[in-house]
């Protein structure tokens, strides 16, 4: 029940920014953008410096970023895969359980043959489609609910 509440109440003030809906969408956006990086919980933060830097909506940078925060073993799954299919040599990951997250930060940060360029590539791919498309996705969201703001019911929870 808590949290049901918890997250209406947090979609409406979602709702209820007094920025644009480009400022809010491009704030989603670059807030989300540290979680395809390994950063261990660090990722609200960074997005908090990413939007200040970008002049953008703090308050949906910092959305965007806990949104992501729980999906990082998937994005990170993501961006090996995505990675492989533009590298040479074959995808080190197959499964989320197959990961071994101190090993594989190790890779990623220690050289570049290790597997850090296949995963970096990855990245780099995965965050500039996605971005494309939650920009997108949050910009219409604000939109079409900034007209309905006067009716509380436009938020389904």
């Amino acid at each position: 029940m808590k949290l049901k509440r918890r997250t209406r109440y947090y979609l409406l003030r979602f709702s209820r920014l007094k920025a644009s809906p480009h400022q809010v969408a491009l704030g989603f956006t670059l807030g989300f953008i540290p979680n395809w990086f390994p950063t261990f919980g660090l990722g609200p933060i960074l997005s908090v410096g990413i939007a200040k830097l970008a002049k953008v909506n703090v308050f949906a940078a910092v959305m965007g970023g806990i949104i992501g925060t729980p999906l990082w073993p998937v994005l990170f799954l993501l961006n090996y895969r995505v990675g492989g299919l533009f590298q040479d040599n074959p995808s080190k990951v197959e499964e989320i359980v197959e990961v071994e997250y101190i090993e594989a930060v190790n890779d990623t940060v220690g050289s570049i043959q290790s597997g850090s360029l296949q995963f970096l590539t990855g990245a780099f791919i995965n965050i500039l489609l996605s971005s494309m498309v939650l920009y997108l996705l949050v910009f219409m969201i604000f939109k079409i609910y900034r007209r309905k703001q006067g009716d509380r019911s436009s938020f389904p929870c």
